[in-house]
């Protein structure tokens, strides 16, 4: 197999088992102090095109992290722990959902989020889709720090 090449378009699209070794091993993902997401099958990395996943992990006491969803829907299937999330619409009524482990969320394009704290610590398996083009937009350094893992040794 000399001629593979793991930069290739769609050279990592092939099926495979992602064991927690791999995942735990995944660059993390900063998105307010202390909740950080890990994304282990992306775009980038593995020429998914369809969605992403990854694990996200919050702090009982992690400050708010707000976005607008306006291109992919989610799911978030908690883990361990609960979460507590508020949701707005556009016309700004708001909701709050809850969800402890063994529950999901659905969050659908067309709303802005904000996972508050819960007073507990908190993991749960997230998927989005479809997967944009470009990659995680919003952090580039991060997009691109994915895109390198696919010529990185184990890979």
């Amino acid at each position: 197999m000399t001629d593979y090449d793991p930069a290739a378009p769609n050279a990592r699209r092939f099926p495979r088992v992602i064991v927690p070794d791999e995942i735990d091993k995944m660059p993390v993902l900063t998105f307010n102090t202390g909740i950080t997401t890990n994304i282990f099958l992306s775009r980038e990395r593995d020429d998914a095109r369809f969605f992403r996943h990854g694990y996200c992990y919050g702090e009982p006491d992690h400050l708010p992290y707000q976005w607008e969803q306006r291109d992919f829907d989610e799911t978030h299937y908690v883990l361990d722990g609960h979460i507590h999330l508020v949701v707005e619409d556009a016309a700004g009524r708001t909701i709050v959902l809850e969800a402890g482990v063994g529950e999901h969320i659905y969050l659908p394009a067309g709303y802005t989020y904000r996972l508050e704290c819960s007073g507990v610590s908190y993991k749960f398996f997230w998927t989005s889709g479809p997967s944009p083009k470009v990659g995680v937009a919003d952090a580039p350094d991060y997009s691109r720090e994915l895109t390198a893992l696919r010529t990185s040794e184990g890979s």
